[in-house]
């Protein structure tokens, strides 16, 4: 049988019976996209690696009570993106807890914010949309875990600067992700 990407309901069906093709062609198509989003994420090939594997292991071990009402996709994209949230919150060297919560803030659903909010290809294409600069200081200390002195020593800047460039960050993630929202945010 071919499976295809488009037809969502025939694959997740497919993959509920136990149809381990469907399970193949999934894991063959999204395998190297789902790294590559979850590498974006924490700048760690093997652990991207692990998330994604096991992310598919629980797929198939959980293949009979699957509930997928969106696209297969942005199902497992999701569900590796939790597991690398999961992750990081155990390991706290990493990522502060206030700078989890601020990042989940971001991607996790949240029935007040707007839908557009909710999709985490739209948060790291925002982050694409930072200056140079200030994306790199974002990301070292959002996803990176650095401490705003460690990112101003590497990049011989001021802490200062590195907080200016925070706040733009800040800023404009908000207009692009919280469109329409600035009496909430303020």
């Amino acid at each position: 049988m071919n499976f295809s990407l488009k037809n969502n309901s025939e694959l997740a069906n497919a993959l509920e019976k136990g149809n381990k093709e469907a399970f193949k062609f999934i894991f063959e198509a999204l395998y190297d996209d789902m790294v590559c989003y979850i590498l974006s994420l924490c700048n760690d090939r093997d652990k991207a690696e692990d998330i994604v594997q096991e992310t598919f292991v629980k797929l198939w071990e959980q293949h009979r009570s699957l509930t997928i009402n969106t696209s297969v996709k942005n199902y497992l994209l999701r569900t590796c993106h939790n597991r690398l949230i999961n992750s990081l919150r155990g390991n706290k060297k990493t990522i502060s807890l206030s700078d989890m919560l601020y990042l989940e803030d971001f991607l996790e659903e949240d029935n007040t914010v707007n839908d557009s909010s909710k999709d985490p290809e739209l948060f790291f294409k925002a982050i694409e949309t930072l200056p140079p600069k200030c994306r790199e200081i974002f990301v070292r200390h959002k996803l990176d875990g650095q401490k705003y002195k460690a990112i101003a020593d590497d990049l011989n800047i001021s802490v200062k600067t590195v907080e200016n460039q925070m706040t733009k960050a800040y800023r404009k993630l908000r207009d692009i992700l919280y469109p329409g929202d600035d009496q909430k945010q303020e």
